[in-house]
């Protein structure tokens, strides 16, 4: 600090010094590198610093801001009663302290910010999700285990029929992320207009086909006849919302490309409490005064398909609130667009397509064992669910910024951001899985009322939660992978791993060997570890890098 500067007592001054970047470094990496001397200024600080000053900004801001300005940051406290700087850690040459930023498991403190400023309100929005869908299940199992089993193949065949609209999303991000990071601002929603049109084109047709057989289907993957007569009245009554969640996929892209996955929470919950309320009503009271009786597994699945068109509304008000000069509805998209979003889309659709009708597959070879195990691994399932939700939050975030840095040209930034990621995930994500692996009685306890359901799915849900850190790392991975484009190679690894490892070792472990659910639920984990191996080793070899977006 210059001679004279007058200092308010405890003030947070920011020093700023030009650095030389190495070739291939980049300004947020550099901003931890190790420790630089700085010389003491010969005039009073200005610019960006005053103003940070007088703003009284945070440490980490002021780091943000200096790395925009490819500028190096250290902090010195100034002392209340001498006015001389202090700081903790170790002194330059001159004698000046430096203070570097805050770090989580070397991950330094201003990138923490970024993914958590990123992935909260995704995570949030998908916890919420996670919520409401145990909400449901709890619900359900007060009207028995066949209504919990039935409300689970519902659920699992309504996510088949609409899996193919749900690779939108990715297509969506990583499109419009890399136009935001080459600064084409009025074309960023484009990506958003022809996916709008993809999913109302392929989704009612889908819909329309699904709802007309579904008592045809529903008989292919249980024979127990109270489970179909639960199943096929709650299946139509969800797939009624098939082309809204097509277009909230699409939205949720969007907002995560646009940094603004804010508007993604919100909505979501407002469609969650929505839900909740009137599935809640419709299950179990109706409403006397329109003459509707209770309705059981029905009436959660009605609430569920309005909620999904409520939130389908608020995202078109978002929209034309917050995008229309970013393209929203504005610019037409070009043939361009539409193939370059159906090259991202399509990998996407059949692996999430193909991941359902797997999901599907686990629920007839389990349904070998009986109804009491499908309600188990109904349950497993959901709850694993609010595991991963939150995972598959984090690595949306870290595909943004990825996605982002690549549209600059930084391929280095772009390379690391998974691995933070990952890190704070795992981190974030133990806590919760130790709870469940140490009580699982008790969390099992609030969906099934049958004691032999708990028992047998105490050791896979302990199972569940001690790997949840291997899953934080292959979700992250993954949606990065898919954050940058590279959906392909996500679609080899995605399905080879369940259709030709897990799937028939499954089989092969119920139909010839007579084993348990435990042993089912083992080949399980084993095949999410495997594929998180996968998914690192191509993070690794940076591949994708080269892949172009239009």
């Amino acid at each position: 600090i210059a001679p004279g500067a007058r200092v308010r007592s405890r003030a947070m001054f920011a020093v700023a010094a030009r650095a030389s970047f190495a070739p291939g470094a980049t300004p947020a990496r550099v901003g931890a590198a190790p420790r630089r001397r700085v010389d003491t200024p010969r005039k009073p600080v200005t610019g960006a610093t005053s103003r940070a000053v007088r703003a009284r900004a945070t440490p980490d801001r002021c780091l943000d801001a200096a790395v925009r300005r490819r500028r190096v940051i250290f902090f010195v406290v100034v002392d209340e009663k001498d006015d001389r700087p202090s700081a903790s850690g170790d002194a330059g040459d001159d004698g000046l302290p430096v203070v570097m930023p805050k770090s989580l498991l070397g991950v330094p403190g201003d990138r923490v910010e970024k993914v958590l400023a990123q992935a909260l309100p995704v995570m949030g929005g998908m916890a919420s999700q996670n919520v409401l869908n145990l909400a449901d299940a709890a619900m359900v199992g007060r009207l028995g285990t066949a209504a919990v089993a039935a409300v689970g193949l519902g659920s699992t065949m309504n996510f088949q029929s609409q899996a193919a609209l749900q690779g939108v999303a990715s297509g969506v991000q990583a499109m419009a992320a890399r136009r935001m990071g080459e600064g084409r601002m009025d074309e960023v929603a484009s990506p958003l207009n022809g996916a709008l049109i993809l999913v109302l084109a392929m989704g009612i047709p889908m819909a329309i086909a699904a709802y007309t057989y579904a008592d045809v289907l529903v008989p292919l993957y249980t024979t127990d006849a109270k489970v179909i007569e639960s199943a096929v009245p709650y299946l139509r009554a969800r797939l009624l919302a098939v082309p809204a969640v097509g277009m909230n996929f699409a939205f949720r892209g969007f907002w995560n490309a646009i940094q603004q996955p804010h508007v993604y929470m919100n909505t979501l919950i407002a469609m969650h409490t929505i839900n909740f309320s009137l599935s809640l009503v419709l299950t179990f009271f109706g409403i006397p005064a329109l003459g509707i009786p209770p309705l059981g597994a029905l009436g959660a699945g009605l609430g569920t398909s309005f909620s999904v068109w409520c939130g389908t509304a608020m995202y078109f008000y978002q929209g034309f609130k917050r995008a229309t000069t970013l393209g929203f509805l504005q610019t037409r998209p070009t043939l361009t667009d539409l193939r370059v979003l159906a090259t991202q889309a399509l990998p996407t659709s059949v692996t999430n397509l193909l991941y359902a009708s797997g999901m599907m597959t686990l629920y007839s070879i389990v349904g070998r064992l009986g109804t009491t195990e499908v309600a188990a691994v109904n349950v497993l399932i959901n709850l694993m669910l609010f595991l991963i939700l939150p995972c598959m939050g984090m690595g949306l975030a870290a595909g943004a910024l990825s996605g982002r840095a690549l549209g600059r040209g930084d391929i280095e930034d772009a390379k690391q951001w998974p691995w933070d990621v990952a890190k704070i995930t795992a981190v974030l994500m133990s806590f919760v899985g130790v709870l469940l692996a140490m009580f699982p009685r008790i969390v099992l306890g609030v969906f099934l009322t049958d004691p032999y359901a708990v028992e047998m799915a105490v050791t896979p849900l302990r199972m569940t939660g001690l790997t949840v850190c291997g899953d934080a790392v292959s979700l992250t991975m993954q949606n990065a992978l898919l954050g940058v484009g590279d959906a392909k190679r996500v679609a080899c690894v995605s399905i080879l791993s369940q259709w030709v490892l897990f799937l028939p070792s499954a089989y092969i472990a119920v139909v010839w060997f007579n084993c348990n659910l435990t042993v089912v639920w083992s080949l399980y984990v084993a095949y999410r570890f495997v594929q998180g191996i996968v998914y690192a080793s191509i993070w690794r070899r940076g591949e994708w890098s080269k892949i172009r977006l239009a």
